[in-house]
């Protein structure tokens, strides 16, 4: 049940983002086209700086999901009341925090745009995000219930509908106006049409939550809840100072137009994680399920699983991403839109690092494991920043990314796996970086030489050009890694796995339909 589960998200998640994808590339040209390179710089500094607003939220949602998966698992329902219950109510007074403290956040918000003057409008623009991050609080409590409950697929067809709908609505409101302001208000007013039809299904999917009894939580929960919040807290502190503010950093020291060319990369590579997301993300609920009712061997197995597909998936990722990104930008946006390739690296050793901790972290956080590093996040977080101060000014804008990869490595990258090993698996933690350090070789040789091979037998740089190159990246780091990985155990299982769906779903397609 939990792997049928774990597929059906897995490929509905996919499907969703492959066509949005596809419209968010179109909107990105018209938006540049219509805007500039300025407007597209305030998108994204005004959405890291309202990501700030999540440390309000102080880790409960993920707290509340972890101490949902066993009520759920064993129909405790009084249980599963009360903790949505709790849910609502903290998340109402989270709401007027947000709006509080985005109120004192604003008189700073000129001193972070440099070459921005050509902004108009921006208090209006800076509060219609502030209003779209606080609706999003209204209805938190229904997502954790249906995550928690392996429903997420339920919720991610109507999120398709309404994030196609928004774009098409955003990219007609560019073209025919070329107004900022509607372009977000738009946005703003769908966006709160999709809450309440997703609140809608979930209160006819779970009818019981709405009943007017009320449960308090039992001491024992409330206890876990207010330790793993007070970690989870702190944890997100260090997020925020190691994710949050490269566009706050290179817009306050390099030019608000910069954080405009970088977001392409990071549309591109975000959009790339939005569709690996679901391939690793998928099992999340059952991991959680999984920790809590089976045995540390059972979970060391299917671990391995997860790490060698997170490997696989990232691996093939990055030389796509190395090989294609860049001519992909030229093609799509013309000349003018690229950083300098020592920074396009870093950018890449990044996004690797921060992808190849997803299986590790998925067990750590599914377990609970939240106290037992509740500082490392913060110390990386100060590191990152102290690092990208530093290193800015003597590299320029590839300081900033120095400065993550350093805080990186010497923090989460070996804290996560010391916890998940002793508390989770009961096994030398050393057995992890074995492994991680193959991968990392085999992700560098098997780059090279797929570079070499591209370079070698593709010329030019039209769309043909890219189709080969990607044709190249497709095929080659995949079946050196089927030759190497063949005779594994975890790589029989996937494919056991991929084989038994794929027959489930042509033979329910042969069965007929009655009458």
């Amino acid at each position: 049940m939990r792997t049928e589960q774990s597929i059906k998200n897995i490929f509905i998640s996919i499907f969703s983002q492959l066509i949005i994808v596809a419209l968010g590339f179109i909107s990105r040209k018209v938006f540049l086209d219509s805007l500039g390179v300025n407007y597209l710089g305030v998108n994204g500094l005004l959405t890291n700086v309202l990501s700030m607003m999540a440390l309000v939220e102080g880790g409960i949602g993920l707290s509340i999901v972890y101490n949902l998966y066993k009520p759920l698992a064993e129909n405790e329902r009084k249980k599963v009341i009360a903790l949505v219950q709790l849910y609502k109510k903290i998340y109402k007074i989270l709401a007027l925090i947000t709006l509080l403290i985005s109120l004192c956040l604003y008189p700073f918000l000129n001193h972070l745009m440099k070459e921005g003057e050509s902004i108009s409008h921006i208090t209006i623009i800076y509060f219609l995000f502030v209003a779209k991050n606080i609706v999003s609080y209204l209805n938190a409590h229904k997502w954790s219930l249906i995550n928690a409950d392996q429903r997420g697929y339920v919720i991610v067809r109507m999120e398709l509908f309404f994030q196609i709908t928004t774009t098409v609505a955003k990219i007609l409101i560019l073209i025919k106006t070329e107004n900022y302001i509607l372009y977000l208000l738009i946005e703003f007013f769908i966006y709160i049409i999709q809450n309440i039809a997703n609140g809608i299904i979930v209160n006819k999917r779970y009818p019981y939550i709405k009943t007017q009894t009320k449960y308090s939580v039992d001491n024992d929960t409330k206890e876990n809840l207010r330790k793993n919040v007070k970690a989870l807290f702190l944890h997100n502190i260090g997020g925020f100072c190691v994710f949050g503010t490269d566009n706050i950093l290179i817009s306050s020291f390099v030019s608000i137009a910069t954080v405009g060319v970088y977001s392409n990369y990071t549309m591109i590579t975000q959009q790339l994680a939005s569709l690996i997301g679901p391939l690793l993300g998928g099992i999340g609920a059952s991991v959680g399920n999984l920790i809590a009712t089976e045995s540390k061997e059972k979970n060391y197995s299917v671990f391995k699983i997860a790490f060698l597909m997170n490997f696989w998936i990232y691996s093939f990722s990055i030389i796509f991403l190395y090989n294609l990104l860049e001519p992909f930008i030229n093609w799509w946006l013309g000349d003018g839109y690229l950083l300098n390739n020592s920074t396009f690296i870093f950018i890449l050793i990044n996004f690797y690092l921060n992808g190849m901790r997803t299986a590790i972290a998925t067990f750590k956080n599914k377990a609970g494991l939240f106290v037992q590093d509740k500082y490392a996040p913060l110390v990386e977080g100060l590191v990152n920043l102290i690092f990208s101060l530093i290193l800015i000014k003597y590299f320029g804008l590839i300081g900033i990314f120095m400065g993550t990869a350093i805080s990186t490595l010497s923090t989460v990258f070996w804290t996560q796996p010391v916890i998940v090993y002793q508390n989770v698996f009961n096994k030398p933690v050393w057995l992890y970086f074995k492994k991680y350090s193959l991968y990392a070789i085999l992700t560098v040789i098997t780059c090279l030489l797929t570079t070499m091979i591209c370079n070698t037998l593709v010329i030019g740089h039209n769309f043909i050009s890219l189709l080969l190159k990607g044709i190249v990246c497709l095929i080659v780091p995949n079946s050196i890694y089927v030759v190497l990985f063949f005779k594994t155990k975890e790589f029989k299982y996937i494919l056991n796995v991929l084989k038994s769906n794929v027959f489930k779903l042509k033979k329910s397609k042969q069965i007929p339909k009655e009458a």
